[in-house]
């Protein structure tokens, strides 16, 4: 009769068999790994929700500076000069749209993030007259999970 150390040992012993052992230390290395891969996924949801929040912060304060400038552009007299006047009215009209636009793609990228806590795209009016300018894009992502193909 063969004696193998993993199906007979002394249940009175105060050591564990070494199978046990060895998965004791491979459930600690996997809950390890998984500690560290919790904290950066709260990382990442800080970042992006922050990411999407400043562009909002940052849509609604220049949307603010430029009602003050069309303002302050529409009390000065007649006698402006109309080119002066087309040109600031198409470059607030391109700014508005540019920062609209990132603002509310940065709120759609934490939507399409599953962990990340969604941001609300912000409320952009349309500019009075139309942009001439093409807005920036970012790139959309999309949930590796859903993404993988079936095996």
């Amino acid at each position: 009769m063969i004696f193998h150390h993993q199906h007979h040992f002394d249940p009175w012993s105060s050591e564990a068999p070494p199978w046990a052992v060895a998965l004791q230390q491979q459930g600690a290395l996997i809950l390890e790994k998984l500690d560290t891969e919790m904290a950066l996924s709260d990382d990442l949801n800080a970042a992006v929700s922050s990411l999407a929040s400043g562009f909002a912060a940052e849509h609604t304060a220049v949307a603010a500076e430029l009602a003050a400038l069309s303002a302050a552009l529409a009390a000065i007299p007649a006698a402006a000069d109309p080119a002066v006047t087309a040109a600031v009215t198409q470059a607030v009209a391109n700014i508005t749209t540019i920062t609209g636009s990132l603002a509310i793609d940065a709120a759609a990228l934490t939507a399409s993030i599953p962990a990340v806590t969604t941001v609300p795209a912000p409320v952009v009016v349309a500019p009075a007259v139309v942009p001439t300018v093409t807005a920036p894009v970012l790139a959309p992502v999309t949930d590796p999970v859903a993404a993988a193909p079936a095996a």
